[in-house]
């Protein structure tokens, strides 16, 4: 990318490494001789070195072990600020989503059913996906019982998905209409001024019946 001479090249690769924690004298390591925690970082300075605005973390942390992840998620939080990045943060584990992100999109199936901030969504998700996606999370009190909403049926295959809205086979508000048209994504009622949108041809209803 011509960002920098030959010259100066390992002294930019050096601050790289101490960029995402690791010391210099790592830099003749063969790959074999770095831990997973450790490989995950390389892999961090990699995609900063091209000095970008945007990263995609497409399930960064998910192969390590909780406190690797905590780590690393510290790390990106801290390089957030430090290169005024924006991420684009893929992943299934919702604790770690509502860590991280200023906003989500949730999808099902290949569509965004609910966009909303971070903390509205996990306060008051809309869209029946979320709603019992949030309900799973676990709650670190034995003390607590959440109410789980179990979904039925198997998640329908993404190459033939069903008609109208995706989530309909496993929605306990399906009707007629979901079954022939595709729910736009529009506001959720009650919306503040901050964005929360839903895909769902109920929302009102859902929302009546609490």
């Amino acid at each position: 990318h011509n960002l920098v001479n030959k010259s100066h090249l390992n002294d930019k690769v050096m601050i790289l490494l101490q960029s995402v924690g690791l010391r210099a004298d790592v830099l003749n390591r063969y790959p074999h001789e770095f831990s997973g925690g450790q490989r995950q970082r390389i892999g961090v300075a990699r995609a900063l070195a091209s000095q970008p605005d945007l990263l995609v973390l497409d399930e960064p942390v998910s192969a390590l072990d909780v406190a690797i992840q905590a780590q690393l998620l510290n790390l990106f939080r801290e390089l957030k600020e430090r290169f005024s990045l924006t991420y684009l943060f893929i992943s299934h584990d919702l604790g770690v989503v509502h860590h991280m992100c200023d906003l989500i999109a949730v999808m099902y199936l290949g569509r965004i059913v609910e966009y909303a901030a971070s903390d509205v969504l996990y306060r008051e998700p809309r869209h029946p996906y979320t709603q019992a996606l949030i309900s799973a999370i676990p709650v670190a009190d034995p003390d607590v019982r959440k109410k789980r909403q179990v979904l039925t049926g198997d998640v329908p295959s993404p190459i033939t998905p069903p008609s109208g809205c995706h989530f309909r086979t496993r929605c306990p508000y399906a009707i007629d209409r979901c079954r022939n048209e595709v729910p736009a994504l529009r506001p959720t009622p009650d919306a503040d001024n901050t964005p929360h949108l839903a895909a769902c041809h109920r929302l009102e209803e859902i929302r009546a019946s609490g």
